[in-house]
């Protein structure tokens, strides 16, 4: 499965319309495809026809309940067509950040949604908001790649590069790697600036755009005004044509991201021994301990629940190859660093990791 966050922070770029015509051309060639809109504007599903202020449950839902009974993503879902299904969202999750904002783990609520899902994607597409908050923050952690709309207009550049940086401090702070992909949108070749800034990009992306341009075109201003993607409202036009090669693009990098996998397994033969490191937290009033840091990409998962000793001595042995790891406990949904280690980092959000190094 293919997790792309759709991100920049200028608006006007696309965005939400890349997020709708990709997704529903990747369903249109048979694959299973969840688009999740992490906008509190919800202009995704109003491209879909969907009145989300009418919504009983919302990716929102599934991101945060007062009460602390998790709403599975799977409730939140429409299906649209038979490959294409959407997690919408409304106006009801711009209080997601003043909610959370001091909550533990609350970076990596998404992915832990995700995770949770019983449907099964090829490609999950998430529309991020046009800002650098809380929610983008979840969406990066959650993607394995990221998709940058750039229009063809003269400060396209600037907005990209602050969001260049947010990616860049995710992966040091956290050890998550994003790949990056850009893509040249609204993009109208009879201007002499829309070329201009078209060379600027290719220039600066090299390697890393996509080679289909998205030209400007009417009809897919006029498919969203009636709820519908490109697909289903205008297969000949120039948007539909300009978004089935970018969905041709995508899927031929199935088979190179493939190929990547069994190069890094075999890295693996040849890398030090992994050494066995025993985590160790003191909590005898605690119903459930788990460990997460850089190692296992901060999901809390239940390979990583701790056992308890009689005298409430909580402790997991864990492999690691030799490195430098950011890690927290998780003692009944409360994320703690670890009281017996000295070593700590502030993370990108107001936090502390605990540090320890394996050689």
């Amino acid at each position: 499965m293919r997790i792309i966050s759709i991100a920049n922070q200028k608006g006007g770029c696309g965005k939400t319309t890349t997020a709708i015509n990709l997704s529903a051309c990747l369903a249109l060639r048979g694959r299973k495809v969840l688009l999740i809109d992490m906008d509190p504007q919800g202009h995704s599903g109003v491209g879909l026809d969907i009145n989300t202020n009418e919504l009983e449950k919302t990716i929102y839902d599934a991101l945060f309940t007062p009460e602390g009974d998790k709403t599975p993503l799977d409730d939140t879902i429409i299906q649209l067509t038979e490959n294409f299904d959407i997690a919408p969202s409304n106006i009801g999750l711009s209080a997601f950040e003043q909610h959370l904002s001091m909550a533990p783990g609350r970076e990596t609520r998404l992915m832990e949604a995700i995770g949770g899902l019983c449907l099964n994607y090829d490609y999950i597409m998430i529309d991020c908001p046009p800002s650098l908050g809380l929610l983008t923050f979840n969406s990066l952690m959650a993607s394995t790649e990221a998709f940058i709309p750039i229009e063809m207009g003269f400060f396209s550049l600037h907005g990209t590069g602050k969001l260049l940086e947010i990616i860049d401090l995710v992966q040091n702070k956290t050890g998550h790697e994003i790949r990056v992909k850009v893509i040249a949108t609204m993009c109208d070749r009879r201007t002499r600036l829309a070329n201009e800034v078209l060379e600027n990009i290719r220039n600066n992306f090299k390697g890393s755009m996509f080679q289909t341009v998205i030209n400007s075109n009417v009809k897919l201003r006029e498919a969203a005004g009636f709820g519908n993607s490109i697909v289903d409202y205008a297969r000949k036009s120039r948007g539909y044509k300009d978004y089935a090669g970018l969905a041709e693009e995508v899927l031929e990098e199935e088979g190179m991201l493939r190929d990547l996998w069994p190069i890094k397994e075999k890295r693996q033969l040849f890398q030090p021994t992994e050494i066995r490191k025993k985590f160790v937290f003191d909590a005898p009033e605690a119903k459930s301990v788990r460990i997460v840091g850089s190692f296992n990409n901060w999901s809390p998962t239940d390979d990583y629940l701790m056992e308890r000793s009689e005298a409430g001595i909580w402790s997991k042995a864990i492999p690691l190859p030799p490195g430098e790891y950011h890690y927290k406990f998780i003692v009944d949904d409360t994320w703690i660093e670890d009281k017996n280690n000295p070593n700590l980092t502030e993370d990108p959000f107001g936090g502390r990791n605990s540090v320890i190094e394996i050689s």
